[in-house]
């Protein structure tokens, strides 16, 4: 009797899926997640991790697009500075005992990184933004392997 293979056959995909941008459904679905998040904390309210994450994956990932030469640096890195320093004065002000809110520079800096982010998300295909995505990860993953942290290195 002949053994049978574990190996399962790959399913089909179109390659021209991968060339276009990300459906509408989806797309709304991953700003929805974003705004619901900087409305979390521009309203006074304690955000949960999800949306502190949240937050965080668009302003990593849009630094990660700056990096891979996908966005313009000049434009783009002025924004996500503003937009860690916001978020780490923030968690300062949490660790304080205050509520975890946000400065206005700091919220005005959040919004136009989400507005970016949904311009990537209409502007570049599914397949770059989760190349974008998975660099993002690596760098970060890296980060917490290092030895020695960075001295520019901000985690919370």
């Amino acid at each position: 009797m002949r053994k049978h293979c574990h190996r399962r056959p790959r399913e089909l995909v179109n390659p021209l899926t991968r060339m276009q941008v990300a459906p509408k459904a989806k797309r709304d679905r991953v700003m929805l997640t974003f705004h619901t998040a900087l409305e979390a904390i521009a309203a006074g309210q304690h955000p949960g991790e999800e949306e502190w994450r949240s937050l965080s994956d668009a302003i990593n990932t849009l630094e990660t697009m700056v990096l891979m030469g996908k966005l313009l640096d000049h434009e783009v890195m002025p924004l996500v500075d503003q937009s860690i320093a916001a978020m780490v004065g923030a968690a300062k002000r949490y660790r304080a005992g205050q509520g975890m809110r946000l400065d206005g520079p700091g919220l005005i800096a959040l919004r136009q990184v989400i507005d970016v982010y949904d311009q990537c998300l209409q502007g570049f295909t599914e397949a770059e933004m989760a190349k974008a995505q998975q660099e993002t990860q690596n760098r970060l993953n890296a980060l917490l392997r290092a030895k020695t942290k960075p001295a520019n290195l901000v985690m919370v």
